[in-house]
């Protein structure tokens, strides 16, 4: 009779891992078709995870019940109670994870947009504040002491205050510098004259608030500084439709 219990309760885990992966497996790829863009992938691989370790969870405590039920008397009541902690928990940190990922986007895009250059620490500064802000919602949904996440909310609210205090300090700096730039520049330049700096040449698409649109043949199109431009310097010729 033991022999069989244990060649039951394996069976039982190794179905709990099966049906985790199978699960997890189809929960991804049915989310990644919905986009082809690496956020929405990296989201579904979290959630594939999370949906395998639940399962396993499960088949896990199965094998154990059958091995010694007398041990885990009172797991199923506590389980029952627990597992919509465990579940709110791990929906809140799958939300964060992509609502981080998609903030650190739409930051770094307008940043570089709006200077022309890639802001990479302050996206994953963005991204790492809400998750840890997520973290924390999670942890309070499995009963943690309430104290301690005041404090520590408290100390990510005040870095995130201070880090959007430093992008518009610093931030600001750089934009103002383009726009004054841009507003020179703009007298001389022209939409669909040539311009040539350093390595880049190309014809000019459009004149932005803090960048040039310039179409290469080699590398299609690129926005420049025009800072870059004043530091640098250019070679310009205005196309004949402008002139006239």
């Amino acid at each position: 009779m033991t022999i069989e219990r244990w060649m039951i309760a394996i069976a039982l885990l190794l179905a709990g891992l099966a049906v985790g992966g199978l699960a997890g497996w189809a929960l991804r790829r049915r989310l990644s078709r919905e986009g082809a863009d690496d956020s929405t992938a990296a989201v579904a691989g979290v959630t594939g995870l999370f949906v395998f370790w639940m399962f396993a969870l499960v088949g896990a405590l199965a094998a154990l019940s059958m091995v010694n039920p007398a041990t885990i008397e009172d797991v199923p009541r506590q389980a029952l109670e627990y597992v919509p902690r465990l579940l709110a928990a791990g929906l809140i940190m799958i939300a964060g994870y992509a609502l981080a990922i998609a903030a650190a986007r739409v930051v770094g895009f307008g940043l570089e947009r709006a200077t022309g250059r890639t802001t990479a620490r302050m996206s994953n500064l963005i991204r790492w504040v809400i998750l840890l802000a997520a973290g924390i919602l999670a942890l309070s949904q499995l009963g943690v002491d309430t104290s301690v996440l005041l404090v520590l909310v408290g100390v990510l609210g005040l870095g995130l205050a201070l880090s959007f205090s430093l992008l518009i300090a610093l931030g600001g700096q750089d934009v103002a510098r383009e726009l004054a730039a841009g507003r020179y520049l703009k007298r001389v330049l022209r939409k669909g004259g040539t311009i040539e700096v350093e390595a880049i040449s190309g014809t000019v698409v459009k004149l932005h608030p803090a960048t040039i649109e310039i179409e290469t043949t080699a590398e299609g199109r690129r926005h420049v500084p025009y800072s870059h431009l004043l530091g640098s310097g250019f070679a310009w010729s205005e196309s004949p439709a402008a002139k006239d």
